[in-house]
């Protein structure tokens, strides 16, 4: 019994996981060879030559951070995953912001069956959690 409450609670976490959409990239460029997600910087003004590749979106969601700059260091490394899979050397920054996520509900019930009659209360409250989240662009800076 143990065993199949742990299977259980093992695939609800990643039919969570696999909810989370912690980034997205849309090309507009040719992409290149993968490179590795360290190997890409961040830039925050526009370096003097690059090539464009790939609109970038993150959001901390699912990142299990706490704290703003936890949220937001999960944010840049997803900027960066992204970015290096497309074979991107940088990601030049263009908007951080948080949005607001109403994914924790805590609740409790109660219920009274007898006869044909059932009786139930239930009472609930969702906490709003905020995520970080950035947009950015895939670029290839010339050496």
């Amino acid at each position: 019994m143990q065993q199949v409450r742990m299977l259980g609670l093992a695939g609800f976490a990643l039919l969570l996981a696999g909810c989370a959409s912690p980034s997205t990239t849309h090309m507009i460029g040719q992409a290149r060879a993968p490179v590795a997600p360290e190997s890409v910087l961040v830039y925050v003004q526009e370096p003097e030559h690059y090539q464009a590749i790939a609109l970038l979106t993150a959001t901390s969601d699912g990142s299990w951070s706490l704290g703003d700059e936890a949220k937001m260091n999960a944010v840049l490394q997803r900027l960066k995953e992204a970015a290096a899979k497309v074979g991107a050397n940088g990601v030049l920054l263009k908007a951080t912001g948080e949005r607001r996520d109403d994914s924790v509900h805590v609740g409790t019930g109660i219920g009274r069956y007898g006869g044909n009659v059932g009786i139930g209360l239930n009472i609930g409250k969702s906490f709003g959690l905020t995520d970080k989240t950035a947009e950015g662009v895939a670029i290839w800076v010339e050496p």
